[in-house]
């Protein structure tokens, strides 16, 4: 597997190289330290996955997010100093998949890349889920009901997968969360308020109760 990471500082570039060399070291790291160079990378040798910082000496990781997303479904982590929630909520509705602070630590920036990347290679059995017409296709990526197929981010897919295994029944957002994230996971509410406002947008704009959601309860997948 290949993780382009585009970062300008020296520091962040030898600390997450070394933990993919204590911690995952048949990764293959890819380094970019501008957001044109890293446009040349997933061009040039397309990579499992992408961390990106939103601090680039010629550009912001927003506008590469937006980039990226004209013509892949590559999966994104934010890496970033920023902490306003705002921002966060930016990144995820841009398309990115995930977001983590900096200073970070090294177990927890392994176990979100392994979360991204693993949506994104989901087994046979996973795609067995199913409701009614609704069922997944080749990947977790694309919904189907009936013949109608839906093209969901990878992470999308996830919180899909989740719900409909559970079709009826509220699932919790802490639940949620650690399906997704894993247990290192550090999202917010609004992290999968807007996840869960996008699947809506896509899957059904003018019905709401799709997926209804009930505080403290939780989201439930609730297509009939």
């Amino acid at each position: 597997m290949k993780i382009l990471i585009i970062e300008d500082d020296p520091n962040v570039l030898e600390l997450v190289e070394l933990t993919f060399e204590l911690g995952w070291p048949d990764i293959k790291l890819i380094k970019a330290v501008t957001g044109e160079q890293g446009m040349n990378a997933l061009e040039s040798e397309p990579p499992d996955a992408v961390i990106l910082d939103i601090g680039l000496p010629d550009t912001n990781g927003f506008e590469i997010v937006k980039a990226i997303r004209l013509f892949s479904d590559v999966p994104i982590l934010m890496l970033t100093v920023r902490i306003d929630e705002r921002d966060v909520v930016k990144a995820l509705t841009l398309g990115a998949d995930d977001y983590l602070t900096k200073p970070f630590r090294q177990m927890e920036l392994l176990a979100r890349i392994k979360a991204i990347t693993r949506r994104s290679h989901q087994g046979d059995q996973d795609l067995k889920v199913s409701h009614g017409l609704w069922r997944f296709g080749k990947t977790l990526t694309e919904l189907y009901h009936g013949q109608q197929v839906f093209h969901l981010t990878p992470i999308q897919g996830q919180i899909m997968q989740t719900l409909i295994k559970q079709a009826g029944q509220f699932v919790s957002a802490e639940t949620l969360a650690v399906k997704i994230w894993g247990e290192h996971h550090a999202a917010t509410a609004d992290d999968l308020r807007v996840h869960i406002h996008h699947i809506r947008k896509k899957l059904d704009p003018s019905d709401s109760k799709l997926i209804v959601n009930k505080p403290g309860q939780g989201y439930m997948f609730s297509p009939d």
